[in-house]
């Protein structure tokens, strides 16, 4: 896995790769995978902007969720203006937020091989508890 690079209004922001996993926790508290799921083609545009908040202050910026709403807003706008059609402009940077904000969210996950937060189990390595036979008496 390698460090986090987040770009908002010409800034660069790094989150090391240390840090992916709280990253990863602190936007699940916005947002999960299956909330994004759910939204099919009604994605929810200040639910973005709040996880993508989250994001920009771990690394660092100085923002707030409502200025990075109105880079969205301006990301559209300035698409519109560029010749595309509203609708397609919001479908296609919600597509692009909804796929930043996956691989957040699968980069914050423990691998197979050991990847976890200091002091956490992954799953492969969480002990089994011990379960009584059905066929017991």
């Amino acid at each position: 896995m390698a460090n986090l690079i987040l770009k908002f209004r010409g800034e660069t922001y790094v989150v090391p790769e240390t840090r992916a996993f709280e990253l990863g926790a602190e936007v699940e508290e916005v947002v999960t995978l299956s909330e994004i799921a759910s939204w099919g083609n009604n994605p929810r545009f200040f639910k973005i902007a709040r996880a993508f908040g989250v994001m920009l202050r771990f690394a660092g910026a100085r923002v707030s969720d409502t200025e990075v709403k109105d880079e969205i807003d301006a990301s559209v706008a300035g698409a519109v203006a560029a010749g595309a059609a509203q609708m397609a402009a919001k479908e296609l940077f919600a597509a692009v937020a909804v796929q930043q904000l996956a691989a957040i969210l699968f980069k914050g996950a423990p691998e197979e091989t050991g990847d976890a937060a200091p002091g956490k189990a992954t799953a492969s390595s969480r002990p089994r508890s011990k379960s009584r036979s059905r066929n017991s008496a």
